[in-house]
């Protein structure tokens, strides 16, 4: 995988979440992001589980090993 693409893909899901922030604003009819976030680390498990997701990807996309 490349680091283009690993930026590119960071890319599309700022883009999607600002679009959904924007059509909650513009329609009222989703949740706001905020609403969303507070509602996925209402639990411990859930926390524990989105830390570990999140040092995973992070460890695959942009460990560098072995490369100059």
């Amino acid at each position: 995988m490349t680091r283009g693409l690993t930026v590119a893909g960071y890319a599309v899901v700022a883009l999607a979440l600002a679009a959904h922030q924007w059509a909650q604003w513009r329609a009222r009819r989703t949740a706001p992001l905020g609403r969303i976030v507070g509602w996925l680390v209402a639990s411990t498990p859930t926390r524990w589980l989105l830390l570990a997701a999140w040092l995973w990807l992070g460890w695959h996309l942009f460990a560098r090993v072995g490369r100059p």
